[in-house]
């Protein structure tokens, strides 16, 4: 028997380099699954989605490669296929543009629904509250994504459909707080990024506690744990988006010329900070 593509959810997320996001784990309902059964369809899984296969006819059966093909089981309109993602990355709501948090009751809810255009595209995305979804309460589900053979599935399945859910990498600005002795001026810091190909450039401006108008928690921990030390805060300019890959050539350098008359670098690669909150500390005092 011949299988085709019915249809391909593919889940995409810009923090990843190839954008695939294997994160999330997408099961079909119990309705759901009774509905794939009584079609005779089947769902493979893939890395970052699934596919839905089904096997087929041609309503040429003289010329069946060209013909079109359709699925053995004919699909009403609208038929409704419903699937629950679940979080397999808990690390995943970090490094991603969204507001949700396991404790809420509020769901996303993926769908194509007033999708009209047969060809590629990103699902609909709202949020719901979990009484409107007719689903099992299971903690780590994410999101709901429902599917529905409408205009926007091709009737003939030597195209097939293509459907995506696109995740953004969250911004937020980076904090790298320097830990220095009482001797050290800490003027004398900067921070530079020194990758010549990283489009903008990332900077940072300085500030020490005394410039700080509100007290900041961070400066009194420091304070607290290394109280015979100077401290200091460098922001990032800009929001930088979290990515897969770490950010190397952000550079702790002192004013102090070398040979060659530039800064002298201390550290060559500052170890990015976390995606969770962007703040990283840097304890000079084992440096100097």
């Amino acid at each position: 028997m011949l299988y085709k593509q019915l249809f391909e959810l593919s889940i995409l997320h810009d923090y990843y380099r190839d954008k695939v996001c294997p994160d999330l784990s997408v099961e079909p309902t119990p309705e759901c699954s009774r509905v794939l059964r009584g079609h005779r369809l089947i769902v493979k899984n893939k890395v970052n989605g699934i596919v839905v296969i089904t096997p087929v006819y041609s309503e040429n059966s003289e010329n069946s490669e060209n013909s079109e093909q359709k699925p053995w089981v004919e699909l009403a309109d609208n038929l409704q296929f419903t699937f629950i993602l679940k979080l397999k990355n808990q690390d995943f709501i970090d490094f991603t543009d969204i507001d949700w948090k396991p404790v809420d009751n509020v769901s996303y809810h993926f769908s194509n629904e007033n999708n009209n255009e047969n060809k590629a595209s990103d699902l609909d995305i709202i949020h719901t509250q979990w009484c409107y979804i007719k689903v099992p309460r299971v903690q780590t589900i994410f999101g709901i994504v429902d599917i529905y053979n409408n205009s926007s599935m091709s009737k003939d399945l030597n195209q097939g459909s293509d459907y995506k859910i696109t995740f953004n990498a969250k911004k937020q600005p980076w904090y790298y707080y320097l830990v220095t002795d009482q001797l050290t001026n800490g003027d004398e810091f900067l921070i530079e990024d020194k990758d010549p190909t990283r489009k903008p450039e990332i900077k940072f401006t300085r500030s020490t506690s005394a410039d700080a108008k509100e007290t900041d928690p961070i400066f009194s921990a420091l304070n607290q744990q290394f109280p015979e030390s100077q401290q200091y805060c460098f922001k990032s300019d800009s929001e930088i988006a979290c990515q897969e890959a770490g950010r190397q050539n952000i550079q702790l350098l002192i004013k102090k010329k070398n040979e060659l008359g530039d800064p002298s670098v201390w550290i060559d690669h500052l170890p990015n900070p976390p995606n969770h909150n962007g703040i990283k500390v840097i304890n000079a005092l084992k440096y100097l």
